[in-house]
């Protein structure tokens, strides 16, 4: 209700004319008052103030997760090559389980609070090494960039914890279960070999000698360990579609995407299909229900930027976006997780020539693929000249999205559940960026 609030104030403040003057729009594109001295003071005094703090790089913090024999080895190993390689400074926490059970931890000897003392355990050491890289990172030099790259992440533990033992162990530790999900900026999860690459599953990569999953259970594991994350709002899932090699370039290119890096040769693409239906209830699907409200603002750096103020089982998450596009005509989207305070204010900066976007997503897995169904509500109706535009319903939306490799046609849910009318991809008339524009509804 605040947040309302202080979005009707802005906005009639821009618009009343409280400013001194009457919008316009400049060459660059970002939209100013004619008379925008008051406007540009506040502008300039906001960032002042944030110019004053005390300096804190912003820290990448990405998880690296999924099921026995999937590739993090040697993911871990190429993504800190090709980081360090342009400039960025780069930590890797190892995974530490493995580090509480070569120590010689025997489960099968073990009570329930020796179990319980063994999860917990491994949690304090996530903590600890993820804090501490990350400490160090914030106290770098203005101008570096600084990455850390986490074998495994918390969401991690749950896989291996009945309800209770978890709840405990985000008591104990002081989390909650939303903290625990985004405190990463993103979560890429590899697909195991032995789903889909069968014959290239083994254990030898094991040095540690603490993986003894067949390739059955490996399976059922990384099910049970993609499902704690489906969640979160920027999950990658890497499948076997491609030989080992690539699928390592694939993991390279989706950090790329997350921390706005240009990427190496292999790139990831979002697929986009306007869709008639969604008929996820019934599916047998774990789908996962999230709202999200988009916020355009004024922009005079040839970037798009954007808010998320997105809700997902009572917790909110902000998030500041900027897209740019590069030289090959690709977009690129950094996301930047902000304060509630910090959404409040660059709030201030709202395009008032675009609506709030409010959208419903559903988000599953399908043949190793991370599906997001979207229902876009309250879009202008469509009304033709002459026609009553008080009487006509407002349009409802329905885009169903799938980020995959360039060169390679993904499989869609079945119809049954999806019911696609046609591939948009590309087609600027179904991006949120236009059907934001006040005006998209006047046919």
């Amino acid at each position: 209700e605040e947040e309302e609030a202080e979005r009707a104030r802005r906005a009639k403040l821009m618009t009343s004319g409280a400013f001194g003057g009457s919008l316009r729009r400049l060459d660059s594109g970002a939209v100013v008052h004619s008379n925008s001295e008051h406007y540009d003071a506040a502008w300039i005094d906001w960032m002042a103030n944030k110019e004053k703090r005390a300096y804190v790089p912003k820290v990448w913090k990405v998880a690296l997760t999924g099921g026995p024999c999937a590739g993090k080895t040697s993911s871990l190993s190429e993504i800190s090559y090709f980081f360090k390689s342009r400039g960025w400074r780069v930590f890797t926490a190892r995974e530490a389980a493995t580090v509480m059970l070569s120590g010689g931890v025997d489960f099968s000897k073990c009570n329930s609070e020796q179990a319980y003392q063994v999860q917990k355990g491994i949690v304090d050491i996530m903590i600890h090494l993820e804090n501490s890289y990350t400490a160090i990172c914030e106290a770098a030099s203005p101008g570096e960039k600084c990455l850390v790259v986490c074998d495994r992440g918390l969401m991690d533990a749950s896989v291996f914890c009945d309800e209770p033992m978890w709840q405990r162990i985000l008591d104990d530790c002081n989390l909650e279960k939303d903290t625990a999900n985004s405190r990463y900026d993103g979560v890429i999860h590899l697909v195991t070999a032995a789903d889909g690459a069968e014959e290239f599953y083994n254990l030898e990569s094991n040095e540690e000698g603490v993986r003894t999953e067949t390739a059955e259970v490996a399976k059922g594991l990384d099910m049970k360990t993609r499902g704690v994350w489906e969640a979160h709002p920027s999950l990658h899932i890497i499948d076997n579609s491609s030989d080992f090699p690539n699928k390592v370039k694939r993991v390279v290119a989706a950090v790329c995407g997350i921390v706005g890096e240009v990427p190496p040769a292999k790139h990831l693409k979002r697929r986009k299909y306007l869709a008639s239906s969604f008929n996820l209830r019934g599916s047998g699907f774990n789908v996962q229900t999230v709202h999200c409200d988009y916020t355009y603002l004024i922009s005079s750096d040839n970037k798009q930027h954007r808010l998320r103020r997105r809700v997902a089982d009572g917790s909110i998450l902000y998030t500041h976006i900027r897209r740019s596009v590069d030289a090959d005509g690709r977009t690129m989207d950094v996301k930047n997780n902000i304060t509630r305070r910090e959404y409040l204010e660059l709030l201030c900066h709202q395009d008032p020539t675009r609506m709030l976007i409010r959208l419903v997503r559903q988000t599953f897995a399908y043949q190793n693929r991370h599906f997001a169904c979207n229902t876009i509500l309250g879009l202008p109706p469509k009304v033709k000249d002459g026609e009553d535009a008080s009487t006509a319903q407002p349009q409802t939306m329905l885009i169903l999205s799938v980020m995959s490799d360039e060169d390679e046609e993904p499989t869609l849910p079945p119809k049954s559940v999806v019911d696609c009318e046609k591939e948009v991809t590309g087609q600027v008339e179904y991006s949120l960026y236009y059907l934001s524009m006040r005006h998209v509804g006047k046919d």
